[in-house]
């Protein structure tokens, strides 16, 4: 699979993880759950864009820089989303702030990344996309990994 599919399909796989979220009630361990999950997917979905896909495509440094700092805005959204408790007043909103976040990036970068801005041959893309595969099947079937990121979620809610 080339590594712009493998984008826009794990772009899909955060937003329906987002959308099972809303429609769950906000006090229960479900969304708990799928919360966890989204941890999850979104670590993996930015390690394989920070470790695999933005190296290959530095060439459009601008782009990716911009992508980068939009991680940043995505992780601080979160925190802000995880600081909050289910059930203040202003927990929906700040889920919503998440989620729209979360969807400008993603949508961005199918707008200015996909198809990569650079001369990458179809083999390039199909190995990279691969390489991606592997890496986000290798971290799903890790428990430390799934360890790792629950234990930054539980300490992000903490402060």
């Amino acid at each position: 699979m080339k590594a712009d599919q493998v984008l826009i399909e794990h772009h899909n796989v955060l937003r329906s993880l987002c959308k099972k979220i809303t429609a769950t009630p906000a006090e229960t361990a479900q969304r708990q759950q799928h919360v966890d999950e989204l941890l999850v997917e979104l670590d993996i979905h930015m390690r394989i864009e920070d470790d695999l896909f933005y190296p290959a495509v530095s060439a459009a440094s601008t782009l990716v820089a911009v992508a980068h700092a939009e991680h940043r805005q995505v992780s601080d959204q979160l925190a802000v989303f995880l600081r909050t408790a289910p059930e203040a007043h202003e927990y929906e909103g700040e889920w919503q702030a998440f989620v729209t976040t979360l969807d400008a990036h993603a949508a961005e970068e199918e707008r200015d990344l996909i198809p990569p801005p650079v001369d990458i041959s179809e083999s390039e893309l199909e190995d990279l996309g691969n390489r991606m595969v592997d890496r986000m099947t290798q971290l799903r079937g890790s428990s430390a990994h799934r360890l790792r990121v629950r234990a930054r979620g539980a300490a992000l809610r903490r402060l």
